[in-house]
């Protein structure tokens, strides 16, 4: 089992390192070699003399002879406290005992005495009765140790996601199986595509509305009732929203995101546009309304989190920069990693990737172990959840846990200790690339794997961010065409102080980049954006399968990768033309828009966090 101590300084708002409290050692006695063993402890009168280590020394050894028994010594530090032990001849058991207690009873120098009886203590690891849990190699890896969430520490110290509620928009929950059934929370539910609030999936001709149990199992599968598996935060409760098992609008979305917000703190999304290669689609002005109500209003005002899949375009090209939902400010992006922490070939790469948590992987990596429907009474379980889609509750599930020992903590506090916290490791096909604060991120991985053992120590001591800060550069309406050669158009602008004085903001967090751009054949653009300290973001990838002729309208990019730098400076942005194709293209219209806070760091908080870094073993 692997815990941390984890110093942690939370931005320019805490200015020492903040030591996390809980124990770094769980261990058990093995009394094994003392079961015929009969010993004494025994602890002398130093007042009988000088006290000196000699005279007890002497001392011991002299009562030992007196009663029959080994002199073992002093025990450990107590200098006055020595082991007597029975050796096995002479006298039986019983007659040593009584000899020992007349003697030590009667003895000046005796103060104290004791017959060392064997202790029972066991190891502070927990045991599911689950049939499935040994398997879920997520949870506790003992094949590949390290390769898993480090969530079973925490389930020691009792958080559990007490009190926490978790909400699955998907296509229906199946409450009445035994893994969520006591977890249920009816409350938070609701069925958009019935208009009822009842989410119970319906049967198609293609038995496919399973999804939304299965993530609901990541999430509350209940423990210890001799049913399939547990879930990542076993003590929440568990709602659904149905509204993928039907036709959907831009309205449907919008009031699913924001659906019993005072009692859903987390809601967990594992879908998106179609991951093909060639679409770039999102929530539309509804949608994006509702997320941005959500973590306004929802929550009492902390601010509902939004967890969404990156997407399994991989194998496409797709990037998830091309997905509105985990380009979104709003969400928390979720990336997936096989069992040995590498990219999986569905994976999707992108500059506003938050971090990454286990799934599936190719034929020979195992998938994800959960709940199931069970709509013909068999097992309601499954050992094949795979993708993003898998991912995405388990980062919910953590969320759930950092919730419990933190409730006033807000969207942005989570997101901000992800950053923290998330795990930089070595992967051939992750390209890290450390930015101007200190962080590490790679549009592979994000900033890296989440652990639960962190993030929920981390939430324990948080401080909260300040307010959001927000700064819009004027529009750019002029046409700019991308030149024959070298077929790259180069944009450079400069924020200032002056620029940034009205809203406050010092330090980015969220960098969006909206533009139009006319181009017979979208997928040969790339848009690269470099911020002022050279972190270069690849906001715009090309891909070979994206045909579209009508180029970008109103399009935001965005990116993570410059999170905790300084706001200020000089910023530049390449549009190349892969294709170098005729007749020119252009760019019609581009605009910026920073979101970051008024925090500020120094130098040493750099030099600090760059030790913290390399501390935390990432």
């Amino acid at each position: 089992m692997r815990r941390y101590v984890i110093p942690l300084m939370c931005l320019c708002f805490v200015t020492w390192p903040l030591f996390l409290l809980l124990s770094t050692h769980t261990g058990s006695n093995d009394a094994t070699g003392l079961v015929e063993e009969l010993t004494w402890a025994v602890r002398l009168d130093p007042s009988h003399g000088s006290g000196r280590r000699e005279e007890l020394d002497a001392l011991a050894e002299v009562l030992s002879h007196a009663v029959g028994l080994e002199n073992r010594g002093v025990i450990g530090e107590l200098k006055d406290h020595y082991l007597f032990a029975h050796i096995g001849h002479g006298q039986s058991k019983e007659n040593t005992r009584r000899k020992v207690h007349a003697i030590f009873t009667q003895h000046d120098s005796v103060r104290w005495f004791s017959e060392q009886k064997l202790l029972k203590r066991s190891k502070r690891s927990l045991h599911f009765n689950d049939p499935k849990y040994p398997q879920q190699w997520h949870l506790h890896n003992s094949r590949s140790p390290g390769m898993d969430i480090n969530v079973t520490g925490v389930w020691e110290r009792n958080v559990t996601g007490r009190g926490v509620t978790v909400v699955v928009v998907d296509d229906g929950v199946q409450y009445t199986i035994q893994d969520i059934q006591p977890n249920y929370s009816p409350e938070g539910s609701y069925d958009l595509n019935s208009n009822d609030p009842d989410p119970m999936p319906r049967p198609d001709g293609y038995s496919d509305n399973h999804h939304g149990t299965r993530c609901a199992g990541e999430i509350a599968a209940v423990p210890n009732n001799s049913f399939c598996a547990v879930g990542v935060a076993y003590g929440s409760r568990i709602a659904g929203i149905r509204v993928l098992d039907g036709p959907l609008t831009d309205s449907m979305e919008a009031i699913a995101f924001n659906k019993h917000y005072q009692i859903n703190d987390i809601y967990s999304c594992s879908w998106g546009p179609d991951d093909d290669g060639k679409t770039v689609d999102g929530p539309h002005q509804l949608g994006k309304a509702a997320l941005q109500h959500g973590v306004i209003a929802g929550r009492k005002g902390f601010g509902s989190i939004f967890v969404v899949a990156s997407g399994n375009g991989g194998q496409y090209d797709d990037n998830c920069n091309y997905d509105g939902y985990a380009n979104s400010i709003y969400t928390v992006t979720i990336g997936a990693v096989n069992e040995a922490g590498e990219m999986p070939f569905y994976a999707e790469e992108c500059a506003s990737m938050l971090a990454v948590t286990f799934s599936s992987g190719d034929k020979q990596m195992r998938s994800i172990v959960t709940s199931d429907w069970d709509l013909q009474k068999g097992t309601g379980c499954t050992e094949g959840h795979t993708g993003t889609s898998a991912a995405a509750p388990i980062a919910a599930g953590m969320v759930a846990l950092m919730l419990q020992v933190r409730p006033c903590l807000t969207w942005r506090d989570v997101q901000h200790i992800i950053v923290f916290t998330a795990t930089k490791y070595e992967d051939h096909q992750a390209a890290w690339k450390t930015n101007g604060a200190g962080f590490n991120h790679s549009h592979q991985h994000g900033f890296g794997l989440l652990n639960a053992w962190r993030l929920t120590n981390a939430a324990k001591v948080w401080e909260s961010v300040p307010y959001l800060a927000s700064y819009v550069s004027p529009v750019l309406k002029e046409n700019k065409n991308i030149p024959l050669v070298p077929h790259v158009l180069e944009l450079s602008w400069n924020v200032t102080t002056a620029d940034l004085l009205l809203s406050g903001m010092r330090t980015l967090e969220h960098v969006g980049v909206t533009v139009s751009i006319t181009h017979p054949r979208r997928g040969n653009l790339q848009i690269q954006l470099f911020c002022p300290s050279g972190m270069s973001s690849l906001i715009g990838a090309t891909r070979k399968l994206d045909a579209d002729p009508n180029g970008f309208t109103e399009w935001t990019f965005s990116t993570v990768r410059c999170w905790g730098e300084n706001a200020e400076g000089a910023y530049r942005i390449l549009v190349t033309d892969v294709g170098r194709l005729d007749p020119m293209v252009g760019l019609k219209r581009l605009s910026k828009t920073f979101k970051g806070s008024s925090c500020h760091f120094s130098e040493s908080k750099l030099l600090d966090r760059a030790y913290l870094a390399d501390w935390w073993g990432s």
